[in-house]
């Protein structure tokens, strides 16, 4: 009878770590230029990663989310590397871009209003956002409920002013599988985020502001209350992409999973 119940206890204790993981996919579909794209993402604690494949197959980068160590990794398949964002890159990205900010507008304060727009058209070009006054919060506004890939779902659309510039059908997260895994950790990603948005508002000039707006952008996820499973951008009106939660499931994973490859190089930041 003791080894039965010491058979069982494991078996259930093995069952139990077997699906203590997630893995999902998501399509997206862009309209012009017409291009297919998927990104497969992997939860293991609070530790998340995301793969991205360029026209649905080709393995084009990675974004790796520690949660652990409160730090988020870029990989670049490209070159085999890959680079690491902590608190104190952040502080360093957001000097750099501060005095780069400082030395343009030093060397632009005696330029003819003609040299000055065409810098600043170039510097536009490099860093959206510039020469935008002031950043329009977006707007969630409830338009009903709806059903999107086989999950019922409610309906939300975003306007920044006037213009709608996206609409989500939000599911759940108990109705998807792995949803709390999933819910736990992206959740816990955007307080990351609010960090980086942070460190970044300490730079002076339009960089700071542009990334707090996209970081605002970001914590939708939180306002939802749930998992967008389909997302549709508009661009002046027309729909400019579409993206599709197309599956997940619980699973084993590996820690190993959720790392740079084997052989990849960690780079710096190039920051000087």
């Amino acid at each position: 009878m003791l080894k039965i119940l010491a058979v069982l206890v494991l078996t259930l204790g093995f069952s139990f770590h077997s699906f203590a993981d997630v893995v999902f996919e998501m399509d997206q579909k862009q309209i012009s230029p017409e291009a297919v794209h998927k990104t497969k993402g992997m939860v293991k604690g609070n530790n998340f990663k995301m793969d991205f494949y360029e026209n649905g197959t080709k393995l084009d980068g990675a974004m790796i989310y520690r949660g652990d160590k409160k730090e988020m990794i870029m990989v670049n398949h490209q070159d085999k590397s890959y680079v690491v964002i902590d608190q104190a890159a952040m502080n360093n990205l957001a000097s750099v871009m501060s005095e780069a900010m400082k030395q343009f507008e030093e060397a632009m304060k005696d330029a003819t209003p003609e040299k000055r727009e065409m810098m600043e058209k170039i510097m536009k070009g490099r860093m959206p956002g510039m020469g935008d006054s002031e950043r329009v919060e977006p707007v969630l506004k409830k338009v009903g409920t709806g059903n999107a890939n086989g999950y019922s779902c409610t309906k939300y659309d975003v306007y920044r002013g006037e213009a709608k510039i996206s609409q989500y059908c939000v599911a759940s997260w108990n109705s998807i599988e792995g949803g709390d895994e999933m819910k736990t950790v992206m959740l816990e990603m955007a307080q990351f985020m609010d960090m980086m948005a942070k460190s970044f508002s300490k730079s002076e000039g339009i960089m700071g502001k542009q990334i707090l707006f996209e970081n605002n952008v970001f914590t939708r996820l939180r306002k939802l209350n749930g998992f967008p499973v389909q997302t549709i951008d508009y661009e002046d009106g027309n729909i400019e992409s579409e993206s599709n939660f197309v599956s997940s499931k619980k699973v084993n994973l590996d820690s190993a999973d959720l790392e740079p490859p084997a052989g990849y190089k960690q780079q710096d930041m190039g920051l000087r």
